[in-house]
């Protein structure tokens, strides 16, 4: 979307302006007030959830444990102690047996595991990197904490056979040891199984203060099997990851967890480019500071993204712009209490001088602000996002949220959302009522609007889902800082799907799922599109998968571009329950934009050795005469649990279609080292090369980050 410079009366004039002013402050005051009345009128326990939950005190203990994995430590002889773990998303027995015990010195929470394995040649144990979400491919245990106590949001803290810890804190935060805060563990082999201890502090949690009750899960994964078991027991009526939250039972301790002074941490870096035609260098400083221990700022200054490896767009054709997930920290830290990405796309930002956060949820209000400032880059900008939620119970929730983004030299824009949701259980189904309004203003003027009604019922394994959406999106509606697709429209979507998978028996999981979308121009009111499509896959307990796809649809963008598309596509994977040596291939034909097409998309995995990895992908479509081919080779040499060798291929050559605007066409090879530091967080990293230029450069970048 292109902004130019308009009258300050506009196309509709003040009496319009007002006009939709008050249709927005109206939709936002109805659905205000359908929330408040909603959790005022519905039964009790819609809100309040499935059931009570169970309750445990935490032990305090004197003496800590030495954290090597071995339960000799007489701390776990007065621990809570637990065995009952039960299947989670399954009807079989457990098969194995699991034990667990918690307790506490006050400052710190302490877990140990006895993962009992009859068969104990069949642990699977390979990810050695701390921080890689690879350790959910092997066995592993997960501690899940939900440190305010709203059963609305939850951390999790894994550890696999071979000591390799991996962590989430609910709203997300960078990777720095030292900016996220520390936390320890270890594992051991035994004769029967595997075992491990880890300590978590308090203090990494975003608890309320003088807390002294939280909420805990705990779950063992075999990696060959699809169900984890879960402690305590989950009804089947909640048996969904979306509800782990509301079903953990509360741990009450002997005294508050501490509430540590809110203390800023600074993360400098210094950074230092040689290329070919002379040096540069440069210095950034991000900054975080705890308001409270539920509510954290951040503030950036001259931020280093060059670095930092983005992801790649597909080649595959779409008639809108592909979303891309964006890994920069600043960006990523908090974003779920960030607006949705047709309204907050922060790809929309590629850089900036000064940027600032504010996220957070204490108690049921949750709260995210994002604020950044761009003098040096091509265009000045002042851009912000925010938003502003309300939970009502366990399951609904009214918030606000909205953009503003100031382009010097074309008049800013400006959009403001209001939102509610309705949630309640019905025996096994989890079903969820949604609407939203979004109005966008062009300077002072209103422009297009939004509209979304939303229905979806889920359930179970081995039970049907449904999903109803009647949506409306203006023209005119502007968000330069979001993802719009399909403007102009008004329409209808709906889906059914069928997931279930199997604890015992050659077949691991099916899928089946079926979508209609049908949409019509809002202005005109003629036909703009319709399709059908209906996915099928199955995958076997060695790792085989099976799939096929098929969709038929027409489009019409305008009195004289019509479009009859259809696609066929099957796909074939291997070794998919292995951590790094999967693989498959799908090939599809069809016509997609008035030309026929056909794609090749291959990828496959290696371990060349115990430290080694290799993962591989290749993505061909041709459409017409014209072939677009993407090629990428990343390998990781993991040195030890926190030092890296890294390399990664990218080559792309052809055209991309106009709606694609990640795709790019060159070759480029860069080579990393990363070290990363427990004892003073301080991070290096080596870089020749650059990670997302579109051809190789000969360059060396040496990057040194050190918190204070």
């Amino acid at each position: 979307m292109h902004l130019t410079k308009t009258s300050p009366h506009g196309e509709r004039g003040a009496l319009g302006r007002r006009a939709s002013a008050v249709r927005f402050s109206q939709d936002f005051t109805v659905l205000t007030v359908f929330g408040i009345v909603l959790s005022l009128l519905v039964p009790t326990a819609a809100l309040a959830g499935p059931g009570p939950r169970k309750s445990h005190t935490l032990p305090t203990t004197k003496t800590v444990p030495q954290l090597d994995g071995d339960l000799s430590d007489a701390c776990w002889k007065g621990a809570l102690r637990v065995e009952s773990f039960a299947r989670f998303g399954g009807s079989t027995p457990v098969s194995e047996r699991t034990e667990a015990w918690a307790t506490t010195d006050g400052k710190t929470l302490y877990v140990a595991f006895h993962c009992h394995d009859s068969h104990p040649e069949l642990i699977r144990a390979s990810e050695t990197q701390r921080g890689s979400g690879a350790v959910y491919g092997d066995d592993h245990i997960t501690v899940l904490i939900d440190s305010q106590h709203q059963h609305r949001g939850l951390s999790a803290f894994s550890i696999n056979p071979l000591g390799t810890l991996y962590h989430t804190l609910e709203g997300g935060t960078a990777d720095n040891i030292t900016w996220a805060g520390d936390w320890r563990g270890a594992s051991k082999r035994v004769a029967d199984g595997w075992t491990c201890e880890l300590a978590i502090p308090f203090g990494l949690m975003r608890h309320p203060t003088k807390s002294k009750v939280f909420g805990m899960q705990l779950i063992r994964q075999l990696a060959r099997e699809p169900n984890f078991v879960i402690w305590p027991a989950v009804p089947s009526e909640a048996q969904s990851l979306s509800l782990l939250a509301q079903n953990a039972p509360d741990i009450h301790l002997a005294q508050p967890m501490p509430d540590a002074t809110p203390k800023p941490v600074f993360l400098p870096y210094t950074i230092g480019t040689a290329k070919s035609n002379g040096e540069s260098g440069r210095v950034g400083l991000d900054i975080k500071y705890p308001f409270s221990t539920t509510l954290t700022g951040l503030m950036a200054i001259n931020p280093d993204f060059q670095t930092i490896e983005q992801n790649v767009a597909s080649v595959n054709f779409s008639y809108n712009e592909q979303f891309v997930a964006d890994r920069r920290p600043f960006f990523a830290e908090g974003s779920e209490f960030l607006p949705d990405a047709d309204l907050f796309y922060s790809q929309r930002i590629p850089q900036f001088d000064t940027g600032m956060k504010v996220v957070g949820r204490d108690g049921a209000t949750s709260i995210g602000l994002v604020a950044s400032e761009a003098r040096s880059t091509k265009t000045d900008r002042d851009a912000m996002a925010f938003s502003l939620k309300q939970a009502i119970g366990l399951y609904s929730e009214v918030g606000v949220s909205g953009t503003a983004d100031n382009l010097y030299g074309l008049v800013a824009s400006r959009v403001a959302r209001a939102h509610g949701t309705y949630g309640w259980l019905a025996k096994d189904r989890r079903n969820t009522f949604y609407a939203r309004r979004t109005q966008s203003w062009l300077g002072a003027q209103p422009k297009g609007s939004d509209s979304v009604l939303y229905l979806n019922s889920s359930a179970t394994n081995g039970k049907p889902s449904y999903t109803l959406i009647r949506s409306q999106l203006s023209a005119d509606f502007i968000s330069t800082l979001g993802l719009i697709q399909n403007q102009d429209r008004q329409g209808w979507s709906v889906s059914t799907g069928l997931h279930n998978q199997f604890d015992r028996g050659r077949l691991f999981s099916y899928d089946l799922k079926l979508d209609y979308n049908q949409a019509d121009r809002l202005t005109s009111g003629a036909f703009f599109y319709e399709n059908l499509t209906s996915t099928a896959s199955v995958q076997t307990r060695k790792g085989t998968s099976l799939s096929l796809d098929a969709s038929q649809g027409r489009r019409e963008d305008s009195a004289t571009t019509r479009y009859k598309d259809f696609s066929t596509g099957i796909g074939l994977g291997w070794n998919q329950r292995t951590l790094f040596q999967g693989g498959g291939l799908r090939v599809g034909q069809g016509r997609q934009g008035g030309l026929p097409t056909t794609d090749l998309n291959f990828g496959q995995g290696f371990l060349v050795s115990k430290p080694l990895s290799v993962s591989t992908s290749y993505n061909q479509q041709k459409r017409g005469t014209t072939t677009t081919r993407q090629a990428i080779a990343t390998g990781t040499f993991r040195l030890d649990t926190l030092r890296t060798l890294s390399a990664r291929l990218i080559s792309q050559n052809g055209s991309g279609n106009a709606a694609n605007v990640g795709a790019r066409n060159g070759t480029n090879l860069y080579l990393a080292y990363t070290q990363r530091s427990r004892s003073n967080g301080a991070d290096i990293f080596v870089i020749l090369g650059d990670p997302n230029a579109n051809n190789t450069k000969t360059q060396a970048t040496l990057k040194l980050v050190r918190p204070y």
